[in-house]
């Protein structure tokens, strides 16, 4: 049996994935009440760790999924540090992002079923459509702007439910993080016209992000095409794509129209809203597809998915879930666990243990910043020392002696 490690107050299963700036684990949470919660932890990887903007980014994702109660986003539980690593913790889902879907459809040569395709586009707009509506606790709009609505960010459990996650870069009003002038944000093949000027973003830049997707999924290629993102914001711009029946026979000329609304160049003439677009994806799927059932489209993914869930499976059946804390993991590993932003949502979680949430994020992001500069000055003082000559006097010292402050080993520094 192996033994769980722990993090903070979770234990870490096994690692589900790796990415450019964050892994992400498979954990359990043991509330005082003897309940285990499934949670995923984002465990940020350490070169990020002293960017004090990227820091900025996860808490603003923090606050923001944190406020967003919906069936179709993925709850975001707190952000904090143990040691040096900072942490996401969110809802679990055992499942996969839509865009492995597709690229398992791609190595099976298996056709994802248009009403699967509509089915998932349609309750991540739901999820949306929630986060644009978002009102502050003093009741005004946040404003929040998905900007990263991509399959990559779109997850799909084994049981067919569908949640929208990762608002990391998220526009809204009372952002942490600001984006700089001429800077745009987000991924090229899914940005909106608008997005690629680096205008003023409203809820229907997303809705194109959703439109594009959509044809993606039906139909395997993306609507707009060139040879590089300057190229591609161009085509985004100008191209009008193909429509979808001309690329799947199972979809017919009212699906074309939706796509076309979703994708017009004018943001005036899209759905004004993402709730707008689901409402008509939902009507065109009923009476095109009246048998489709979310169970089938759980076990379609069951399905392609097998040996993933059979290796995930034996993965947590290894590990000792009944192993004392002691016996997991060097207690230190747990001593230094920090909540910086709480947000509950784990059912009869009660105070952290051990340590409580910071009174002051502000200052203790300051105090931390601070650490890290000192830690980083005294690091380049002592490779300058390093590098300096030896003094004449301590080299002419008698057979056997050492310079003070430095090893007889020649290779040493």
């Amino acid at each position: 049996m192996r033994r769980p490690q722990w993090f903070g107050p979770y234990r870490l299963l096994y690692r589900v994935s790796t990415g450019g700036m964050a892994e992400i684990f498979r954990g359990i949470y043991q509330a005082p009440d003897g309940h285990a919660h499934d949670v995923a932890i984002k465990r940020i990887l350490p070169y990020y760790t002293s960017d004090p903007e990227f820091i900025d980014m996860l808490i603003d994702e923090a606050k923001i999924a944190g406020q967003l109660d919906h069936p179709n986003i993925a709850r975001v539980y707190e952000f904090g540090v143990v040691d040096e690593s900072y942490f996401l913790a969110m809802e679990f889902v055992d499942g996969c992002d839509l865009r492995s879907i597709m690229r398992r459809c791609r190595e099976r040569d298996v056709e994802l079923p248009v009403e699967y395709a509509l089915f998932c586009v349609e309750q991540a707009l739901r999820g949306l459509h929630c986060a644009h509506d978002q009102m502050d606790d003093e009741g005004r709009p946040m404003e929040i702007i998905h900007r990263d609505f991509s399959p990559s960010n779109i997850l799909v459990g084994y049981d067919g439910q569908v949640r929208l996650i990762d608002f990391g870069i998220a526009k809204a009003r009372r952002n942490r993080s600001k984006t700089r002038a001429g800077i745009i944000k987000g991924k090229v093949k899914y940005m909106s016209p608008e997005q690629t000027w680096g205008k003023r973003l409203d809820r229907r830049s997303d809705v194109f992000a959703a439109g594009v997707v959509l044809y993606e999924l039906v139909t395997g290629n993306a609507p707009f095409h060139a040879p590089d993102d300057l190229a591609l914001m161009e085509g985004i711009r100008a191209q009008e794509p193909d429509p979808p029946s001309a690329q799947n026979p199972r979809v017919d000329a009212e699906f074309d129209g939706l796509l076309r609304r979703a994708l017009a160049k004018d943001r005036e003439s899209r759905f004004a809203t993402a709730a707008e677009f689901a409402d008509a994806l939902a009507a065109h799927r009923r009476r095109r597809f009246p048998r489709f059932d979310v169970k089938h489209l759980g076990a379609f993914l069951a399905r392609i998915f097998a040996r993933e869930r059979m290796e995930a499976e034996a993965m947590y059946g290894e590990i000792d879930l009944g192993a004392p804390p002691e016996d997991a993991t060097p207690t230190g590993q747990r001593a230094h666990y920090t909540r910086l932003v709480d947000l509950g949502g784990l059912e009869g979680s009660g105070p952290r243990e051990p340590s409580g949430l910071v009174e002051s994020l502000d200052a203790w992001l300051a105090k931390r910043r601070a650490q890290t500069n000192a830690t980083a000055e005294n690091e380049r003082t002592l490779e300058t020392d390093a590098l300096d000559p030896v003094p004449d006097t301590a080299a002419k010292q008698d057979d056997g002696a050492t310079a003070p402050g430095r090893s007889t080993d020649d290779d040493e520094d």
